[in-house]
């Protein structure tokens, strides 16, 4: 099961908001919004100290839209929004003073009987900043990359305990700068089936198998500024890999405003390309603890709490080191990393007009090499870590029913063993919000 779990790098708050619906009383299907904000980013490229660790002041505008309807059998949710940052001064670090993000979700649920249900979603991101946990980026890269997660799920009742879930999702990943194309542009497709078993009205217990491909498809080498060969510069295929995952565990409704879920088994891939590239060394198969755990809460009216951990293996933009066997070097690749994140978002609703917001990450990594040493080489940075914290809050104060103003501030720091990784970045966001 893949869940994407927003940090607090995603700029939600600040600045001035202003909404329309369809017209004012009656509710109707339709939302459309216009936010504006202002900001000072301290390290507009996540870069360590030094040369490239450049602040900047700047402007963000974002229009958004939204559609929801429900019919007798068929549901469809629908929402875009488009960002256009300004830098006031990037000293020649960015491609451009102005970067573009967009957001686009789609989602139908059709209901074909009491017992037969399909769900299909698909979710598109042009995106600059890490704006989720396990995503193999922990900074900012510059360009129009971007993603897409589309997924269909059928839900069939068996009896009036048993169930059982069938679905197929896609992933896709491109980033525009060659130099992150090369490790981190792949296609990921996996099938999915889940047998479920109703415990108590309360519980359900699920048991079930994910399996599918990653497949690394730049056709570029890990170093795209060399020339691509076997030994010094292989392709980036050889981190292509069979992936299959087995877990057990249940959905539980402790009250109807809090929920638990958790999920836990194994991760198994099987790197067939790396076993017969000139690299080879045995290495074929990882297998990788697999824990989902995630908690819901909502305590109080206008106020709810979300905690979650996740453990697994995946991507990461780290690509490896050189080692030399006699005169001749040999490049050492950093297959993926291994990695744990604690997640936290809380919004409470402090007083009538007075409102806050925290959103937390922690995420711990262990890079993956190919574990085989020549001379003393430092094997693909295998078993070096790197610990990356993301905070954000928000306070937001309503002045009368329609306006607020709103001041944030968020908080990055990346720990890492790999040489010109560490950085840290603040930024603070501020202004009005109003809605109609």
């Amino acid at each position: 099961m893949k869940k994407l779990i927003y940090a607090a790098g995603v700029l939600s708050l600040g600045g001035v908001h202003f909404a329309v619906q369809a017209a004012e009383g009656a509710p109707r299907p339709w939302t459309v919004g216009l936010t504006t904000q202002g900001f000072y980013d301290d390290n507009i490229n996540t870069a360590p100290d030094g040369p490239g660790k450049v602040g900047s002041w700047g402007m963000y505008i974002s229009p958004s839209a939204s559609y929801a309807q429900t019919w007798d059998q068929t549901s469809v949710n629908l929402g875009a929004s488009y960002g256009a940052y300004y830098f006031a001064d990037t000293q020649g670090t960015l491609s451009s003073d102005w970067s573009q993000t967009a957001n686009f979700n789609a989602g139908v649920n059709h209901t074909f009987n009491p017992r037969v249900s399909l769900e299909l979603t698909d979710n598109f991101a042009l995106f600059q900043n890490a704006s989720q946990v396990l995503l193999g980026q922990t900074g900012r890269i510059d360009g129009n990359n971007f993603s897409n997660d589309a997924a269909a799920n059928l839900t069939v009742e068996l009896s009036s305990r048993w169930s059982l879930v069938t679905g197929y999702e896609n992933i896709l990943f491109r980033y525009e700068e060659d130099q992150f194309a090369a490790p981190l542009d792949r296609i990921e497709n996996y099938g999915r089936v889940d047998l479920r078993y109703l415990i108590t009205p309360k519980t359900v217990g699920v048991l079930g198998t994910k399996v599918g491909n990653i497949n690394y498809d730049s056709g570029m080498p890990f170093n795209p500024s060399f020339p691509g060969n076997p030994l010094t510069n292989p392709s980036t295929s050889i981190k292509d890999n069979m992936t299959y995952f087995a877990y057990a565990g249940f959905d539980h409704s402790f009250t109807p405003s809090f929920t638990g879920s958790l999920r836990a088994g194994a991760q198994i891939q099987d790197f067939y390309n790396y076993e017969s590239s000139i690299l080879d060394n045995d290495f074929g198969t990882e297998v990788t603890p697999y824990v989902d755990v995630s908690l819901t809460y909502a305590y109080a009216p206008g106020s709810s709490a979300q905690l979650g951990i996740i453990h697994r293996a995946n991507p990461t933009d780290v690509t490896g080191t050189y080692t030399f066997f006699g005169n001749i070097p040999v490049f050492q690749p950093t297959l993926q990393q291994v990695s744990t994140a604690f997640y936290a978002n809380v919004s409470h609703a402090i007083t009538a007009k007075l409102s806050g917001s925290l959103a937390a990450t922690f995420q711990s990594s262990e890079f993956i090499g190919n574990g085989y040493d020549l001379s003393g080489g430092l094997d693909g940075y295998n078993g070096e870590t790197e610990q990356w914290w993301s905070v954000g809050a928000t306070l937001s104060y309503a002045v009368i029913r329609n306006l607020s103003l709103t001041v944030a501030y968020y908080y990055d720091l990346l720990n890492s063993d790999i040489p010109s990784r560490d950085y840290d970045r603040n930024r603070v966001f501020f202004g009005v919000t109003a809605s109609y």
